[in-house]
């Protein structure tokens, strides 16, 4: 039989009040102590889950929703590592384009020479942020300075694609979050099933470049829908539109 000890060694072994222990067993946070007589024993499981319950309150979940990770009866109880490992998965990285400093040489041979004003009009837009220090400057999405100036150089000026990008950003948050909530909802009957922590994983570096390059094929054959039927408009309606 494994190690078993009562409710205060429980507390001075993980550190958390003898209190602190009957509420989350109350919650249905905790495995249910073995009964010996009217004492409860405990063992290693439940340091675990209380180590666990810890780490996911320091990544910001609700208790309610560690109860739904880990809470229900009859679950395979999984271990802080699994979790944790999980966890840093769901918060990895979908895209390489990173925040980077630039001082003011580096940014001024990014723009190599394309005339005067460009850098303010690139501020004014939010692509570049000078810093308090003044020779630094702050370019949250190096790529999308770059899709920027080669829209610049198309005849497209920085102003509007600077729009342009924030209209798809408010609309593609809205899809993203959406679809987050789908495949949460979906979570053990079309996504997941039994998967364990590492399936999950596996599964979502699979959908990272899958899920770029659908939204791509589909933006781009959305466009190619709105343009056609601008075309079938006629002239007229795109003097309207220009207005």
């Amino acid at each position: 039989m494994a190690d078993e000890y009562g409710l205060h060694e429980l507390a001075a072994r993980s550190g958390v009040a003898p209190r602190t222990i009957r509420f989350y067993q109350s919650q249905g946070l905790l495995p249910k102590p073995r009964r010996d007589g009217r004492d409860a024993r405990y063992d290693e499981r439940h340091e675990e889950r209380l180590r666990l319950v810890a780490e996911l309150q320091d990544r910001g979940l609700t208790l309610g929703a560690i109860r739904d990770l880990v809470g229900r009866e009859g679950k395979e109880v999984l271990s802080v590592a699994d979790w944790l490992g999980l966890d840093q998965t769901l918060r990895g990285p979908w895209s390489d384009d990173r925040p980077r400093l630039f001082d003011t040489a580096e940014l001024t041979a990014t723009l190599g020479g394309r005339g005067p004003g460009l850098l303010a009009a690139l501020e004014r837009a939010g692509y570049v942020e000078r810093q308090a220090e003044g020779e630094m400057w702050l370019v949250t999405s190096p790529a999308l300075l770059e899709m920027a100036l080669r829209l610049h150089d198309a005849g497209v000026d920085v102003e509007l694609s600077g729009r342009a990008r924030d209209l798809l950003r408010r609309r593609l948050a809205r899809c993203a979050d959406d679809l987050v909530d789908l495949f949460t909802t979906r979570a053990g009957t079309g996504f997941g099933g039994r998967a364990t922590p590492g399936d999950v994983s596996k599964a979502l570096d699979t959908l990272r470049p899958v899920a770029r390059d659908t939204a791509g094929l589909i933006f781009a054959q959305e466009i190619e829908r709105a343009l056609h039927r601008l075309v079938e408009a006629g002239p007229v309606a795109v003097v309207k539109r220009r207005r």
